[in-house]
């Protein structure tokens, strides 16, 4: 695996708010059959997808995303991370890279900003994986999100605080709230009617977070939509990256077309 440093200038109105998207880790094979896949992290978390990202990346060519507005030398940047920029930047992002289609992957709200960058690059995403997309309309207030939360946390697997704390130190409680009450405030099931790839939506058996019935319901708002149930709660693409990784490749498979 090798850490990328490609950078893509922004453009439209998020040029003055935002530095550009920057590719954190790039692998696995190119010139196969299988679209780049592109993979885009919850809450800045990005090593809590880097033991799916390493599977999927032994068998098709990967990018993993440090969106911007998380790391401490960015903290002096005029915005935070919002899902609308962050989804802009996704977009400015694939229009520096080789024009070609890619799979996109997104977990948390990170989902929700794959869902919006889709929604806006419909020539450039084959396919999209949405894994425990936050938020279903229940947890869209501070109480029942703070429960959600506290259940989940139980259920996750410890090393996993390992991965996410360094992530959300960097980033600092403020940013992290702001980009959180910007989630909160999408309605992500509103934007899956207008789109015209495959959707395969994904929940954690044990998710409070993004429970398989919020999973489901959102699937069938696409057009193109299904659903899956992985073993995990909502880190489970750290806790089972077999089988999330497995469930991207199959959204990566060649086209018979």
């Amino acid at each position: 695996m090798r850490k990328g440093r490609d950078r893509s200038p922004s453009t439209g109105h998020t040029a003055r708010r935002t530095r550009p998207v920057r590719r954190l880790y790039a692998a696995g094979p190119t010139g196969n059959d299988r679209p780049p896949v592109v993979w885009i992290p919850g809450l800045g978390a990005v090593k809590a997808l880097l033991p799916s990202f390493r599977r999927c990346a032994e068998h098709t060519a990967c990018h993993l995303l440090d969106l911007p507005g998380f790391a401490a030398r960015q903290r002096a940047t005029p915005a935070p991370p919002l899902v609308g920029p962050l989804a802009d930047t996704v977009t400015n992002w694939l229009a520096s890279v080789p024009d070609s289609q890619v799979v996109l992957v997104g977990h948390s709200t990170g989902a929700q900003v794959a869902l919006r960058a889709a929604a806006r690059n419909p020539d450039r995403v084959r396919a999209l994986v949405l894994l425990g997309m936050t938020f279903p309309p229940h947890l869209r207030r501070a109480a029942p999100l703070l429960r959600a939360v506290t259940r989940t946390a139980v259920r996750e697997p410890v090393g996993l605080l390992g991965a996410l704390v360094p992530d959300y130190l960097r980033a600092g409680p403020l940013r992290l709230t702001r980009y959180l009450d910007s989630a909160l405030r999408d309605h992500p099931e509103d934007a899956l009617s207008r789109l015209c790839c495959p959707v395969v939506l994904a929940a954690g058996a044990h998710d409070p977070l993004a429970p398989p019935g919020w999973i489901e319901h959102a699937a069938r708002q696409a057009p193109d939509g299904r659903s899956v149930t992985l073993p995990g709660a909502h880190g489970f693409p750290y806790s089972a990256p077999e089988s999330t990784a497995a469930l991207v490749l199959r959204a990566a498979a060649p086209c018979e077309c």
